[in-house]
């Protein structure tokens, strides 16, 4: 059996995503969101509960780095990050914009601003923020 899920958080090996970083407060308010509506924030230990609960034994957690852009030096990370790069140039909208103005009852205006300054952030290969799957 193997389970996937693409956490919520940001991270930062080098300590470029500051508690401020746009990018953090992206996904910090779409965590604060996901939590409004009683559902928990996916993560590594929510899967591996899971599949405890359903008494798996030897049950092995494996988490990958998910860049966020194309700043690592190494080609395999790069090409990594510019897919999932791609891939959030329509994601933070996607996941956002309904959790913000919905959920957390924000103006249409500051959660696209939210998620468009969370996506230029990405872009930026001097914050080297990734993901965990």
């Amino acid at each position: 059996m193997q389970l996937s899920e693409n956490g919520l958080g940001v991270k930062s090996d080098d300590g470029t995503v500051a508690e401020d970083n746009p990018i953090k407060v992206y996904f910090d308010t779409l965590c604060e969101a996901v939590k409004l509506t009683g559902r928990e924030v996916p993560s590594s230990a929510l899967l591996r509960g899971y599949l405890d609960d359903a008494g798996f034994v030897d049950v092995k957690v494996e988490e990958l780095k998910d860049p966020f852009g194309p700043w690592p030096k190494d080609t395999k990370f790069k090409r990594i990050g510019l897919m999932t790069l791609m891939a959030l140039e329509t994601g933070f909208w996607a996941y956002g914009m309904a959790a913000f103005t919905r959920v957390l009852g924000m103006d249409g205006d500051a959660a696209d601003k939210l998620c468009r300054d969370g996506f230029a952030t990405a872009k930026n290969k001097n914050v080297h923020s990734y993901n965990t799957l």
